[in-house]
């Protein structure tokens, strides 16, 4: 599109964003928040959070709702990520090609196979967890036997439940006695049964072996298992927990991790707190838990967990039943007490929370704006800046900064000069900012421009230099298409391929550029020059995805045409405001 004035661009952009505000159901009645799209009825908290934040600048306005929808759900600790309908819906029953979606997790498999495939809403790429890979183990006349289940599978279903579905797949289990040279013979049944419920994150898995008429196993083992949980893409497990134990995925094939019952076992990511995908077991019985085993092909890289139930004897017609209580969940211990429709398994980011509620207190009177402070405050107390991502540690340094001008105090603190040492030691080379798992472009623009906030009120010249080396990271990228966009220099990180990722990163980069004309930053000829060129660049690169729509503009999710979204919309808006309004003024 050609290039509009500033004031034109940003009052475009607010009207595009308010097509996406729609009625959410609060506590206390119903609020216009912006919904994920257009007239929708998903309400995700972090983008509610950016547009709060934005919209709060002095030449906006109506974030109301999406203010109510932070309190309300924020008030009692930490807030779910997103909040939509309460129901469980099926979009396609066929057991050989199954989708089903929750308020918390999305589902997808084959039950011919024994296979279900479990993702985090909205998550693209592999699986986070895959319920699968089992066996049943037994002595029959004389013959151990150890079987896959999944070979044997002759029946496979999606069936009703109050509340919810369960999935059904069940095994035609044969055996041999240990003199036998005839065909196999049948000697029980094997239903593996996986309850979902829309009011729940928990997946509750039932295993039911059956002995036959006329037919008596001897050392009976069943397993619930979960397979290929390092496929990479975002996905991989390294440690191990069994109650309070952890221990390192070990490297081999079926090694032993647990010996005998253990209140609950699971896995865990070893990446940043908020981030880490997390895998929460408990056993349910009434068979009890022989054992666990893991395999993997190396350290710190889990493939396949199994649990073993077992029992002695089943004589004929008897059964053997295990229960589990599987809980998936993200960035937390436990599922979050949510309200009905709420996103239990993952929580939104707090320090962005405590951003978007501080800035708007800025410009909120009387006992609006001390609410507002003292729900910032809350969302800050209970965020631990101990193995957190970098995009988190600037949210919650801008959040502590803002909330010192708020309560008038000039000087921004111990609690932010403790962010400002924890995020800079997430420094690495070649990406500055970066989790230990590879570069992340969110991560890199959220650190820089929180740090270009940080040098405009108070310049230390490890900031800065923390600033020169965050710029200097920046380079263009093309990508299939072509697309050009901006990347992070160095092997494995990725480019700026979401919209919201450019808009981040020119909102970064503007702000370093307004830090410089005040004063504070000062850059050599060279650096300063590539800083332009990268600004003016990204400029360009944004303004491509934007596109009209009546007297609105809209905002193109990825390359130019790709379908609009929430997270852009926002992302650019906040872009193209004047770089970090009253904040770099006041600090000029």
């Amino acid at each position: 599109m050609s290039e509009p004035p500033m004031d034109a661009l940003r009052d475009g952009l607010a009207r595009g964003l308010a097509r996406y505000l729609a009625p959410a159901r609060l506590p206390d009645g119903f609020a216009a928040v912006f919904a994920e799209t257009p007239r929708g009825a998903v309400f995700d908290l972090g983008a509610n959070a950016a547009a709060a934040e934005a919209l709060a600048h002095p030449l906006l306005g109506g974030a109301e709702g999406a203010v109510d929808l932070l309190l309300a759900l924020s008030a009692g600790g930490r807030a779910p990520r997103r909040l939509g309908p309460a129901r469980l819906a099926v979009e396609d029953e066929a057991p050989q090609d199954l989708r089903l979606a929750t308020p918390h997790h999305r589902f997808q498999g084959n039950l011919h196979r024994g296979e279900i495939r479990q993702f985090l809403p909205g998550d693209d790429g592999p699986p986070a967890l895959l319920h699968g890979g089992n066996l049943v183990e037994f002595t029959w006349r004389g013959r151990k036997h150890c079987l896959d289940v999944e070979d044997a599978i002759v029946a496979a279903g999606i069936e009703p439940i109050e509340g919810g579905v369960m999935l059904v797949h069940e095994s035609r289990i044969e055996g041999r006695g240990r003199f036998s040279r005839g065909a196999a013979q049948e000697v029980a049944r094997l239903r593996y049964t996986y309850e979902i419920r829309a009011d729940s994150p928990a997946v509750r898995l039932t295993v039911t072996l059956t002995a036959l008429p006329g037919v008596t196993l001897e050392r009976v083992r069943v397993t619930a298992a979960c397979d290929a949980m390092s496929p990479g893409g975002g996905v991989d497990y390294g440690t191990l927990v069994f109650g309070t134990r952890r221990l390192p995925s070990p490297d081999g094939e079926n090694v032993t991790v647990q010996d005998g019952p253990v209140v609950a076992y699971g896995a865990a990511q070893d990446r940043a707190t908020a981030h880490a995908l997390r895998l929460l077991v408990r056993p349910l019985g009434p068979a009890p838990l022989l054992s666990v085993k893991a395999s993997g092909p190396a350290e710190g890289r889990l493939h396949w967990l199994l649990a073993r139930y077992a029992a002695d004897r089943l004589g004929p017609g008897e059964s053997l039943m295990a229960g589990e209580e599987r809980l998936l969940l993200r960035g937390l211990e436990a599922a979050l007490d949510a309200p009905r429709g709420a996103e239990a398994s993952t929580a939104a980011p707090a320090p962005a929370i405590a951003l978007a509620l501080a800035t708007q207190a800025l410009l909120a009177p009387g006992a609006r704006g001390a609410a507002l402070r003292e729900a910032a405050s809350c969302a800050l107390a209970g965020f631990d800046a101990a193995g957190a991502a970098p995009a988190d540690l600037a949210a919650a340094l801008m959040a502590t900064e803002t909330l010192h001008r708020a309560t008038g105090e000039a000087a921004p603190g111990g609690q932010a000069g403790a962010l400002v040492d924890a995020l800079l030691a997430t420094q690495r080379d070649p990406g500055v900012f970066r989790e230990a798992t590879g570069g992340c472009v969110a991560d890199h623009a959220g650190a820089l421009l929180a740090l270009a906030r940080h040098h405009a009120l108070a310049p230390a010249p490890r900031v800065a230099d923390a600033i020169r080396r965050g710029v200097g990271a920046l380079s263009l990228a093309t990508l299939d298409g072509p697309v050009d966009t901006l990347a992070l220099r160095g092997e494995g990180n990725p480019p700026a391929i979401a919209t919201a990722d450019l808009a981040r990163l020119l909102r970064a980069l503007r702000a370093v550029q307004s830090v410089r004309a005040a004063g504070p930053l000062t850059l050599p000829e060279a650096e300063a020059r590539r800083l332009g060129f990268l600004a003016t660049t990204a400029t360009a690169l944004l303004q491509a995805r934007i596109r009209p729509e009546g007297e609105a503009l809209v905002v193109a999710s990825g390359a130019p045409g790709s379908a609009p979204s929430l997270a852009a919309q926002v992302a650019a808006l906040a872009a193209f405001l004047p770089p970090e309004g009253a904040v770099l003024r006041v600090a000029a």
